[in-house]
């Protein structure tokens, strides 16, 4: 959804838009690095629930200022995965130290496969929801392609092969409406996103014996 926000919205080219993703890049592996050398001075989970938080921040920015340019997107971002940095770090190195020495690989493919059908998850339902929020509210003007109806690429297509005011409307309209969708969709990230932060302190913290 970012690189479509970037490109087809705020009009950056493939090879721009891959360069502005690069700062969120460079910040997930940055605090990534950090997080393990705190770890030995802050308890782990405290760190868990940073990264969280720093992701939570991430989305409400984007929700906040999705539409307003690439810069606050692209700063947007890197918050995001700043957090994203601290928290599969430590979250990783907690699950395979959990497991017995003979285990750690076990435990490691364990932790590799939650990971990615979170990620699998987390493409289809937040996609879903900004495809769908994007055909609800896009006006498509009659004897235009149908996939204008459908996809953000679509209506790009469709508004060029109209032209004039009709195809400025419907460009406009895609934009804004493909805008709502991902603003509706970082928020609904936040939310998630924030309620594993709350899960990870309560049932992280220490036990008092």
């Amino acid at each position: 959804c970012l690189s479509q926000q970037l490109q087809l919205v705020l009009g950056a080219s493939p090879v721009e838009a891959g360069l502005l993703l690069v700062p969120g890049l460079a910040a997930c592996v940055v605090t990534g690095l950090l997080a393990a050398s705190l770890a030995q001075r802050v308890p782990a989970h405290r760190l868990v629930v940073l990264g969280l938080a720093l992701s939570t921040t991430g989305y409400v920015l984007t929700s906040a200022l999705g539409g307003s340019g690439v810069a606050p997107l692209v700063a947007s971002f890197a918050v995001l995965c700043a957090g994203v940095g601290i928290a599969e770090t430590l979250t990783n190195d907690a699950i395979v130290s959990a497991a017995p020495a003979e285990r750690a690989g076990g435990a490691s493919a364990i932790s590799e496969t939650a990971y990615e059908l979170g990620a699998v998850l987390g493409t289809t339902l937040l996609g879903s929801l900004v495809n769908a929020v994007y055909t609800a509210r896009v006006q498509v003007p009659a004897g235009a392609d149908a996939q204008a109806a459908q996809t953000l690429g679509g209506a790009v297509e469709a508004a060029g092969a109209l032209g004039g005011v009709e195809g400025a409307a419907l460009l406009a309209s895609a934009r804004e409406a493909f805008t709502g969708g991902v603003q509706l969709t970082t928020a609904a990230g936040a939310v998630l996103v924030a309620a594993a932060a709350v899960l990870v302190a309560v049932s992280l913290r220490p036990r008092r014996t």
